[in-house]
């Protein structure tokens, strides 16, 4: 398959949340007694089934810091694998899905990145994606000796890292970058990138600062809302920032699914593990995660702490496909039709190979009504 873009957006870009942890979204303790030890060959049987069944992209979340201890003990948000170095496993075992890594721009220099994605685009044949975060995290900004820097002052730190991984990319003589932030002299050792005019490039920034660098930068713009509504302002606000720029800029929501055969199959088996979540580990990374995140501040702000930290450690900022498979197909397809939004990245609370293979069923429906086609029948990647 040839890794060229989508000549238009009719159609729903299916991604698959690959796991960063033994929870996620939903952090219930229930799961993690449910799912799979973070062993290569689950991991691997994972990647493998979410191909097979038709998924476009694995997406791997990342961070640094293990300060997050509660959550770690109770084996929530763990153990986490380094996503570009886990990337490079998976293009070994795959051969047409697309993975995309979260690599941080405030701990690395712009030729490391360069470098990295260069790599992992040339070895996979075009299937790489970046997922550009800045970091937020003190604690973060610690192991690498540095202090955090200011939230809008990061994404101008950030638009100026992604320029000059851009020139790296693309220029062929050496350059000579002197910025503000970044100093760059030389040229970049082949391979680069097969993708063109560079890999695909994603970002979920929402704050005012966050929103005008996805759209100046980024090919998708990842949101957490709730339902379609949120979908629409986040779609609303982006098209505002896009068109005086003559861009186009994808959306795409997070999603969290569980599909049972059976009416009201799927709906108790939430409820058997929603009635788990850890409301300790819980607390412990929404006060990270809320309080440094502007789009998840305002789904929380009106609660009291616990109900927050309940809803929140309950995927309470994604949007749920829980049903039978024509309900979840349902779901997607109003998505599809009633929002500007062109993908979905789907997490499973229950991961495993066996669980992708129950999202299976969905695919047809999603077919019928033309707003999906196979990997196989398409010329594109994202």
């Amino acid at each position: 398959m040839s890794k060229l873009r989508p000549p238009d957006s009719s159609h729903l870009h299916l991604g698959c949340f690959f796991p960063a942890g033994q929870t996620t979204f939903l952090l219930s303790d229930e799961a993690v007694r449910r799912t799979p030890p973070m062993t290569r060959k689950n991991l691997v049987d994972f990647a493998q089934a979410a191909e097979l069944v038709g998924f476009d992209s694995l997406f791997i979340a990342d961070n640094w810091s293990g300060h997050q201890r509660i959550s770690e003990a109770s084996k929530h948000q763990g153990p986490s694998y380094h996503a570009a170095l886990l990337a490079m496993a998976l293009f070994a075992v795959t051969e047409n899905i697309g993975v995309i890594s979260t690599i941080h721009t405030s701990y690395h220099h712009p030729a490391h990145i360069a470098r990295m994605g260069a790599t992992l685009d040339a070895f996979s044949g075009g299937r790489w994606g970046w997922n550009i975060v800045t970091g937020f995290l003190e604690q973060e900004a610690g192991l690498f000796g540095d202090e955090p820097v200011e939230h809008d002052e990061r994404y101008r730190r950030a638009a100026e890292f992604v320029d000059v991984v851009k020139l790296l990319w693309s220029e062929f003589e050496p350059i000579d970058h002197r910025g503000q932030n970044y100093t760059a002299a030389g040229r970049l050792k082949a391979p680069r990138p097969v993708q063109q005019p560079h890999p695909f490039l994603i970002n979920a920034g929402a704050s005012p600062a966050g929103s005008a660098f996805a759209a100046r930068y980024a090919d998708m713009m990842l949101m957490m809302a709730e339902n379609e509504d949120r979908v629409r302002e986040v779609d609303e606000r982006l098209e505002a920032l896009t068109a005086p720029l003559g861009r186009s800029v994808a959306t795409a929501a997070f999603c969290v699914s569980i599909v049972r055969e059976g009416e009201g199959e799927a709906e108790e088996e939430w409820d058997r593990l929603t009635a788990s979540i850890n409301l300790a580990a819980t607390k412990e990374l929404a006060a990270d995660i809320v309080g440094g995140v502007e789009s998840m501040q305002g789904i929380f702000a009106k609660m009291g702490e616990d109900e927050a930290a309940r809803t929140f450690g309950s995927a309470g900022s994604t949007i749920h496909l829980v049903g039978t498979a024509e309900q979840v197909a349902e779901k997607l397809i109003s998505l599809k039709q009633n929002t500007n939004a062109t993908g979905v990245f789907v997490n499973f609370p229950l991961w495993s190979a066996a669980e992708l293979q129950t999202f299976t069923p969905v695919l047809p429906h999603l077919l019928d009504a033309g707003v999906w086609q196979p990997p196989e029948t398409r010329k594109y990647s994202w």
